[in-house]
């Protein structure tokens, strides 16, 4: 019986970390390809650095989700792409990425950090290429 127990508990385990074992890079991309404020809140620390086209310091997470519902409605984005990912001396990770909306490439920068067993993202910085 415990073999059965014990393979059931993997089974689970692994198809848990499987839906919940998303990079929250990745988290990021999929929410801004969908164009979804929401998923792309989530992902945010309490308080986050935006540097985005109109808006530009540090916000509350409550203060980013209206900042970036407005800025996705007004600039659809059409693609997402990480051109490379690293991490960084002080335990954070980074990407860099290019992202199109209205017709232009724009580059862009995201920083994550553990926080409290969960990463989120401390920097969210778009920028016209």
């Amino acid at each position: 019986m415990r073999p059965y127990i014990l393979s059931v508990c993997v089974i689970l385990l692994c198809w848990s970390a499987g839906a919940k074992g998303q990079s929250v890079c990745d988290r990021v991309v999929s929410a801004l390809q969908k164009n979804n404020a929401v998923a792309l809140t989530e992902c945010l620390h309490t308080m986050v650095d935006l540097q985005i086209p109109g808006y530009n310091g540090n916000f509350s997470q409550s203060q980013a989700s209206v900042i970036l519902k407005k800025f996705l409605s007004e600039h659809p984005v059409s693609s997402v792409v990480i051109t490379r990912e690293g991490d960084t001396s002080d335990g954070s990770r980074y990407a860099l990425g290019e992202l199109v909306f209205g017709g232009k490439k724009h580059r862009f920068y995201v920083v994550t950090k553990e926080t409290e067993g969960v990463w989120k993202v401390f920097l969210l910085q778009v920028m016209q290429s």
